[in-house]
């Protein structure tokens, strides 16, 4: 059959409730010309963007109307021996499903094509036809079949044949006898179909989804067998996961879809630009898609648009894919195999004259091909019958194989060489291309295996070798190291005796350490004893032990036995641990003991009788009460809480609380005695002042 270009059908799906349409994209329709639509560029609102089609559907469209003008015609051509592939492009909630699959109410492409294929089966009368239904999904770029248990389904190769046809290995082929059994089959495998939910699509298709059906028609008259077949494609939508919410999982699926996606728009391309390679293996989709994309089906293209202006860019990236696709041209061929055996000629019949072979591949042949060829017919195993060799042989004249003959024996031999060569020559060309080929593969194949076991054997010497020689450098290294350890011991050899002082010394410092640390253990010992003792006593009960241990230390110290002097403040520390003194004390004694200098104790302090001190009071008082009004606020001060008898009388607390003023006066005439008075408060609150 002739080129043929892949044909494009775009349709605007209609708003959706509580979508942002501002009415951009319009569709017009020309009664002489292709119809076109027009898209406003959404980054310059004045500019448009025309893409003309030969099938456009506006929002007013039914699925019947694009069935009928686009999908009917493909029927035939299905019937006719032809693969035909329909695939529903465009962004995620743009109507690919519902335009593929459609509703009871709508039914769309898939049913539609189903029933028509069943009215054309009835109507061909001279043939038997057979239909069969395949459904596969590619999800994250792997390949499941659906009419099987999608939690146990495995994932299925792609493969290809020596045909170069793609096929899906192990995949299911269901016969069809209804549409009613299509419909329980299809329902119950779409509902094996990865689907999820995303902010744009309650319902998102999360797989690219191939359903295929095949029709067998075999005329028994003319002993032909037609096959044809028609993939229905819905394709999983581009996805902008700005706009879906996306989770990880369903990132993931968009990553494997937006990929798949671009790897078809890359193929699209380099079709286009006539390159050398098309990456049509960077994809399990554009794989299985192969003979719709630049081989031999016949293709429509169904863009699904999406009216919202948030998918102004999408829609804008589908028509341009859609304008590069329909530039890419298939070679459809018609499916025909021949069901008449092949008649076998007479044993007695002449033969027909075999086809004549080009010089060039006789003198491609090796010389040595037919040992080669030999060896390998022997052992692939044992041959269809005794063949005479069809390959020339070389001269052996001069090479040593036959021995030169003389002029008679040359002349003698002439006629029976010539009939030799005559005969050599006559069964040569019976040799045809395809034998002399397999030939040459096998003998190639034979040279190749032989010269990759002599490298592969080479490359094992190599390794061994290596390996020999680089365990004797490590033994190599080992013995000098070991020579150098001799040598250095051998060298710093000590005489006898010479460690025996060391060894004395250390015993003797091992001995004073042990002692060290038995006392470092009764201290502890004991200080332990001393804190629980202090946890369970009251604060007055530790500073009269404190109080008193600091006694018996500072007679000790008197004394000049200084290391008893220091484990009785120590004790006393444990029950009045923040007094500072104490701890000064402690450090000095200790600095004392380990310099070996005498302590000298600071001498302790005279306390004035407490009589002499209530004197001073008295006297103060009276003293602030001659003076009269010439004290006038000192006076009111120094009455404080109470009257003048009050404190005539009262306690040495209530004198030392009166006003500020009155103690500074008092401060001023006895200015020896102001320091005893400030001390009473202190002696009042049962605080404790220890002399050292």
């Amino acid at each position: 059959m002739a080129a043929h270009k892949i044909k494009i059908a775009a349709r605007l799906r209609p708003r959706l409730e509580n979508e942002l349409d501002d009415g951009g994209i319009q569709i017009t329709h020309t009664p002489s010309g292709p119809s076109c639509i027009s898209v406003p560029n959404p980054r310059d609102i004045s500019q448009v963007f025309n893409f003309p089609f030969t099938s456009c559907y506006d929002q007013s469209s039914v699925q019947e109307d694009i069935f009928e003008q686009d999908v009917r015609p493909l029927i035939d051509v299905v019937y006719s021996g032809v693969t035909v592939t329909i695939f529903a492009y465009g962004v995620t909630s743009s109507g690919k499903t519902h335009t593929m699959q459609g509703t009871k109410a709508q039914p769309g492409v898939i049913p539609r094509v189903v029933k028509a294929m069943f009215l054309q089966k009835d109507a061909l009368e001279r043939s038997s036809v057979e239909l069969a239904v395949s459904y596969m999904e590619i999800y994250k770029d792997e390949v499941y079949d659906l009419l099987v248990n999608r939690e146990t389904a495995p994932k299925l190769p792609v493969r290809e044949n020596d045909a170069g046809q793609v096929f899906v290995a192990n995949l299911t082929s269901l016969p069809l006898a209804s549409v009613e059994e299509f419909d329980t089959i299809y329902s119950h495998a779409s509902r094996h179909r990865s689907v999820g939910a995303t902010n744009l699509n309650n319902a998102s298709s999360r797989s690219h989804a191939v359903l295929t059906i095949e029709v067998t028609m075999t005329d028994s008259a003319a002993q032909k067998t037609l096959t044809g077949k028609i993939n229905l494609v819905d394709l999983a939508g581009s996805e902008n996961n700005k706009l879906t919410g996306n989770d990880p999982t369903r990132m993931a699926e968009s990553a494997a879809i937006n990929k798949s996606l671009s790897v078809l728009g890359q193929v699209v391309h380099a079709l286009n630009q006539g390159a050398s390679r098309i990456p049509y293996r960077n994809s399990k989709l554009t794989r299985i898609l192969q003979d719709a994309l630049g081989g031999s089906s016949v293709g429509l293209l169904i863009c699904n648009l999406a009216p919202g202006t948030k998918f102004r860019q999408d829609t804008l990236n589908t028509l341009n894919f859609a304008v590069r696709t329909k530039n890419v041209e298939n070679r459809p061929v018609i499916n025909e195999r021949d069901n008449r055996p092949q008649t076998k000629a007479h044993f007695a019949a002449i033969q027909p004259p075999p086809p004549k072979l080009a010089p060039a591949v006789l003198q491609s042949i090796p010389i040595h091909a037919t040992s080669s060829t030999a060896a390998t017919n022997a052992a692939a195993g044992p041959s269809r019958g005794p063949r005479p060799s069809r390959v020339p042989r070389i001269s052996g004249v001069g090479t040593g194989l036959i021995p030169p003959l003389t002029a008679a024996a040359r002349t003698r031999s002439r006629p029976s060489s010539s009939a030799a060569i005559l005969e050599k020559s006559e069964t040569l060309v019976q040799l045809t291309d395809k034998e002399i080929d397999e030939r040459i593969a096998r003998a190639v194949e034979a040279e190749v295996a032989r010269r990759l076991k002599e490298r592969e054997d080479k490359e094992e010497q190599m390794r061994l070798q290596q390996e020999k020689e680089n365990l004797a450098l490590k033994e190599k290294q080992a013995a000098e190291v070991e020579n150098e350890k001799r040598q250095l011991r051998a060298e710093h050899r000590l005489p006898p005796g010479v460690l025996t002082p060391l060894l004395t010394r250390h015993r003797d410092l091992d001995d004073q350490l042990q002692a060290r640390l038995a006392e470092l253990e009764e201290k502890y010992e004991r200080s332990n004893k001393e804190l629980q003792l202090a946890d369970v006593l009251s604060p007055a009960s530790k500073k009269k032990t404190g109080r008193a241990y600091v006694a018996l230390a500072r007679a000790h110290s008197e004394k000049g036995d200084l290391q008893v002097a220091l484990d009785l403040y120590r004790r006393a520390e444990t029950y009045v641990p923040d007094n500072i003194k104490l701890r000064e004390r402690v450090l000095e004694i200790e600095w004392a003991l380990k310099n070996g200098k005498d302590f000298v104790p600071s001498p302790k302090k005279q306390r004035k009788p407490r009589g002499q001190k209530r004197k001073v009071a008295a006297l103060a008082l009276s003293r602030a009460r001659e003076e009269g009004p010439s004290m006038g606020s000192a006076g009111q001060g120094l009455m404080g809480q109470g009257s003048v008898d009050e404190v005539e009388h009262g306690s040495e607390e209530e004198v030392t609380s009166g006003s500020g003023l009155a103690l500074g006066h008092i401060k001023e005439e006895y200015e020896g005695d102001a320091i005893v008075l400030e001390t009473l408060p202190k002696r009042s609150r049962c605080e404790v002042k220890m002399e050292y």
